[in-house]
C-alpha cells in the first residue's frame, strides 16, 4: 500500500531529473492520518508522517532526499531557493532552484500544482495556483522569474498542471471569473461557463492559456492526473471534504 505517484511520461528523457504528483495512499479512500498525506498541520501522528516522508524516499530513489517547501497564502511570490533541506523557505506560492539535489515542493487540495523545468540550464520550479494566485497570473511571474534569474528562454520551458479541481465540480461566483478577467479576459474565455448567477471555473484551463501567453510552446505544456473533487478516493479535495490533507507536489534534478 504505497503513495499514488503521477509522472509527466514525456519527461522520462531528461536525465538526472525527479518529480512527481503525489495523492492518497493506494486506491482507497481512508482518514488523513492512513494516508499519503504530507502536511504536519491536519493531526497527523508524527510517526505517521515521517513514514510517509521514507516512503517517498524510495520512490525518489535517494535516502538523502528532503522537499523545500513555502508559506503559501494564494498570492504570487515566487521564492529563490539556492540551499536548504526539507523545511519552509518563506511565505509564497512556488520555488525556483537551479541547485543540484535540492527539489522544491508545493501543496494542493484542489489548487492547481505546476511544476516547471528547462534542460539545459537544469532549472526548476514549482507553484500553487489557486483562483486567486491564477488572477495574480503566478504562472507567468514564475516564467519571468526564471527567465530573470538564470537567464531561461521562454520557449525552453517544459510544464505540467497536476491534479487539481475540474470545471465538471468548480463551481464559483461571477466575483471570482471578474477578478481572474480583469487581467486574463482572452485567457478565461474558453475555461469559464456561465450558469445562472454563478459558473463553472477551468483553473488548469486558464493556467495553461496564461503559460502559452508567456511564450512557453503548447506542445510543452502537459495536464496530469483528473478533477481531485471527482476522485476523492486517489486525492485529497478541500471543495469535497472540507478540512483534510494535502498532497505534495515536487520537482528537482540529481546532480
Amino acid at each position: 500500500m504505497g503513495i499514488l505517484r503521477l509522472v509527466v511520461p514525456r519527461w522520462d528523457r531528461f536525465g538526472g531529473l525527479v518529480h512527481g504528483f503525489l495523492g492518497r495512499r493506494s486506491s482507497s479512500r481512508q482518514p488523513p492520518s492512513a494516508s499519503s498525506n504530507l502536511s504536519g498541520d491536519t493531526g497527523d501522528d508524527p510517526g505517521i508522517l515521517e513514514q510517509q516522508w521514507s516512503e517517498l524516499k524510495l520512490i525518489a530513489g535517494r535516502h538523502d532526499f528532503a522537499v523545500t517547501t513555502a508559506r503559501q497564502v494564494h498570492g504570487d511570490t515566487i521564492l529563490k531557493v539556492s540551499n536548504g533541506a526539507a523545511g519552509v523557505a518563506g511565505v509564497g506560492d512556488g520555488l525556483l532552484t537551479d541547485a543540484p539535489n535540492l527539489y522544491v515542493g508545493v501543496t494542493a487540495a484542489d489548487c492547481v500544482p505546476l511544476l516547471l523545468l528547462e534542460p539545459g540550464r537544469r532549472v526548476a520550479a514549482a507553484v500553487h495556483a489557486g483562483w486567486r494566485g491564477t488572477a495574480a497570473g503566478i504562472a507567468v511571474r514564475a516564467v519571468a522569474r526564471m527567465t530573470e534569474e538564470y537567464g531561461v528562454e521562454p520557449s525552453a520551458v517544459h510544464a505540467a498542471l497536476g491534479p487539481s479541481i475540474g470545471p465538471c465540480c468548480y463551481e464559483v461566483g461571477q466575483e471570482v471569473a471578474e477578478q481572474i478577467g480583469a487581467n486574463w479576459a482572452e485567457e478565461l474565455k474558453r475555461a469559464w461557463r456561465p450558469h445562472g448567477v454563478k459558473g463553472y471555473l477551468d483553473l488548469r484551463g486558464v493556467n495553461e492559456a496564461q503559460l502559452v501567453a508567456a511564450a512557453v510552446p503548447p506542445g510543452q505544456i502537459h495536464r496530469v492526473g483528473p478533477c481531485t473533487a471527482c476522485e476523492v478516493e486517489l486525492f485529497f479535495s478541500y471543495r469535497k471534504e472540507g478540512k483534510t490533507g494535502s498532497q505534495l507536489s515536487f520537482i528537482g534534478w540529481r546532480s
